[in-house]
């Protein structure tokens, strides 16, 4: 039988490491990220993660990648993942050492390590891990590069989704379930598994019109948006419907919209990236000085507004009654994005490594705050469409449903449970056999 031990994802969104070992002993790992609070970062430590055959990611985001490096600490195995995948990866890890105060037991050493022994793997064709042991990777339409792991261990075939979005987006090609051969078993997301997300053309027709209406009338808009994927999929919907102002970019997204162009082939349409890529000033100028001459859209991450370049334009905007901030990604309870969107107030405290210097400030915003919701994740109509479309072998329907809060990860296995199948929401540290 097969034995998967649940490291993380575990009724929460963070640590994502999923231990996959054969009857034989073969063990692979399937992610291995970091949460950014609390003093467990990484994965449960309670399970023998020595000796590993392999680990293999599904993309890029730190809370699916950000302790990879710690794997290879005392290993050259194989890391299985794609181009686009590892280019980002070591941007946000060099970054997380870079400004984190937490003691990582990891460094660059360690993460050169890991990028030496990575392997590329093309989606679709089967790769041999160990003899009983064979992986393939399938489009998850998350982000560029991403993918769903079909792992085949013992003649047991088992679908770990990571991140996935079943739905259209400008960026990247959905998921096709129909691609996904008969199964044993699923190891499912549940983050949106509590909503559906507004019709994704309304939005995005009602979010470009809302822009041009405020440049348009001297305004300006700044988009806080994460660096990777959200502020391209955004710099895509203005292309689309032909936004006419002028739109800056700034911080890690400029790097990241840069690599997704060196990989083009990781897009959905190459040409209009390009065009939209073409027509994006880039800039690093900081402060009000720069802000008050322009009439246009500023992209900049952090998405939830807790850091990032947009902390160096925000105020401007707030001060300024025929100008908006649009947050566009999702908003943690308690960050200054979600405050901004519930009380119309932003509040923010920062501290730096040299304790010297803080930025602290709280001001009412007088201008225009809204939420559009262009997720990358899969919601609740769409993920149950998605499992409806998979086969699974032998009458076996096993699903085990994580990566969501609480709520999220027990109600799937719940509503899965009333439809046949064999659904749970994993504790962290539990081991299951199929």
């Amino acid at each position: 039988m097969v034995k998967i031990s649940f490291l993380g994802s575990c009724r929460e969104v963070g640590r994502s490491a999923i231990l996959i070992e054969s009857k034989n002993g073969t063990k692979c790992m399937l992610d291995y990220g970091i949460r950014f609070r609390g003093e467990e970062r990484l994965p449960y430590n309670g399970a023998d993660i020595k000796h590993l055959k392999a680990c293999m990611i599904t993309h890029c985001h730190i809370d699916h990648s950000g302790a990879i490096p710690y794997l290879y600490k005392n290993s050259e195995m194989p890391f299985y993942t794609n181009a686009v995948t590892l280019s980002i990866i070591k941007e946000l890890i060099e970054d997380q050492l870079r400004i984190s105060d937490f003691p990582y037991p990891f460094g660059m050493r360690e993460l050169r390590k890991a990028m030496a022994n990575a392997v590329f793997l093309e989606n679709g064709i089967k790769q041999k891990i160990a003899n009983d042991v064979f992986i393939t990777f399938y489009n998850a339409g998350h982000v560029p590069g991403s993918v769903s792991i079909l792992i085949e261990v013992d003649k047991k075939k088992i679908l770990y989704t990571g991140d996935i979005n079943p739905s259209e987006t400008n960026l990247v090609s959905s998921a096709n379930a129909t691609e996904i051969p008969p199964i044993d078993a699923m190891i499912t997301e549940s983050t949106y598994a509590l909503r559906n997300h507004p019709p994704r053309e309304v939005l995005e027709e009602n979010f470009v019109i809302n822009i041009s209406n405020i440049t348009e009338n001297g305004g300006k808009v700044l988009i806080p948006a994460f660096g990777v994927a959200r502020s391209q999929e955004i710099l895509m919907i203005l292309e689309k419907y032909n936004y006419g102002g002028p739109i800056f970019i700034s911080g890690l997204a400029k790097e990241i919209s840069q690599i997704y162009l060196d990989y083009p082939d990781s897009l959905k349409n190459q040409k209009r990236y390009r065009s939209a890529f073409n027509k994006a000033q880039f800039i690093s100028k900081k402060g009000s000085s720069f802000v008050s001459k322009l009439n246009g859209v500023i992209i900049a991450p952090s998405g939830m507004l807790k850091g990032g370049t947009a902390i160096n334009f925000v105020k401007s905007f707030l001060n300024d009654p025929l100008s908006a901030i649009y947050l566009v990604g999702y908003q943690v309870d308690g960050s200054p994005g979600r405050k901004l969107l519930d009380e119309g107030m932003f509040v923010y405290k920062e501290k730096y490594r040299n304790k010297s210097k803080m930025r602290n400030f709280s001001i009412r915003a007088k201008c225009d705050a809204d939420y559009f919701d262009f997720s990358s994740h899969g919601d609740i109509e769409h993920l149950n469409n998605y499992i409806e479309h998979l086969t699974f072998s032998n009458g076996s329907r096993d699903i085990f449903c994580v990566h969501g809060d609480p709520k999220s990860t027990t109600t799937l296995a719940k509503m899965l449970v009333n439809k046949d199948y064999n659904s749970v929401a994993p504790e962290i540290g539990e081991i299951y056999k199929i």
